[in-house]
């Protein structure tokens, strides 16, 4: 009996050392850049291949999966899914169930990535790379447990990383595996945890909403709209995050062509009344 739990933790740590190691890989290949040749072409590039997976990310594993912000067919939702994982957020069932605990625990033992208990490190990337968190329960996510194709990618994670990477490197070359995939992938990376980190850190808060979430304007931009996070931990289930016009939200500006090209459906909107009390800051805020 112990030595098949030595086994399986072992096992689960060389898992945690493989997949950390993916991760710096990506880093490491964006030391290409200086080396290869640039062109506004393959900035284009990068810049589509990181919103697509930031995409992934926002209306995908956030909106989509671990909120219900609308619906969409079950092929779609597999290619939402392909988009998020290509951005080494590992699985879409994984990330979703941790995030759901997000907001279960929020800032209160059992937030796997709350700054106010382990500091911004901790809430940026370490809950990430600890292992703690590998393997979380997923009996929050009965909704989405039974498609095989998210079980999937849960399990093999990297596949849509590496096809990224072969992608970009078969149709543009060398730039495009140092441009393409390793700067987007590495940007894409890092913007959806800027969000648990410094979205719970710097920033305003309009909503008293019994947590640290903030509203920084600069990730709403960087991150496609994720940035009002401070009205998103107010009306969770929301497809829209900007509340009034200034507040750029693309994932949803993203989520309204879907939806006028019959992708998804069911997108769920504030009431007006929401909108309204969104302009006035909470007292003392």
């Amino acid at each position: 009996m112990s030595q098949t739990i030595q086994s399986s933790a072992l096992r689960a740590r060389l898992i945690n050392l493989g997949s950390t190691g993916v991760v710096v890989g990506v880093h490491a290949l964006c030391l290409l850049i200086p080396f290869v040749a640039f062109s506004w072409w393959i900035a284009a590039v990068a810049a589509g291949s990181y919103v697509l997976q930031v995409l992934g990310i926002t209306a995908g594993y956030h909106r989509y999966f671990s909120h219900h912000a609308f619906k969409t067919s079950r092929t779609f939702q597999f290619v939402l899914a392909w988009l998020g994982c290509s951005a080494m957020q590992n699985g879409p069932l994984w990330w979703a169930s941790g995030h759901r605990r997000h907001h279960r625990f929020s800032d209160l033992p059992g937030d796997p990535h709350s700054p106010l208990l382990g500091g911004f490190w901790h809430a940026h990337i370490g809950w990430v790379t600890s292992g703690a968190n590998d393997h979380p329960d997923l009996a929050n996510m009965k909704d989405f447990t039974r498609f095989a194709e998210l079980r999937f990618l849960d399990a093999w994670k990297w596949v849509p990383t590496i096809a990224t990477g072969a992608i970009c490197t078969v149709a543009w070359g060398l730039p495009g595996l140092a441009w393409g995939f390793a700067l987007a992938t590495t940007l894409a990376f890092h913007a959806p945890l800027f969000v648990n980190s410094l979205g719970h850190m710097r920033g305003s808060q309009r909503f008293d909403t019994g947590d640290s979430s903030r509203n920084n304007a600069i990730l709403g931009v960087l991150v496609l709209g994720e940035g009002w996070h401070n009205n998103h931990h107010h009306a969770q289930g929301l497809a829209r995050h900007g509340l009034v016009w200034w507040e750029v939200d693309v994932t949803y500006y993203a989520i309204r062509v879907l939806q006028a090209l019959h992708l998804v459906w069911g997108v769920r909107e504030p009431r007006v009344v929401a909108v309204i009390d969104a302009v006035a800051p909470v007292p003392g805020a």
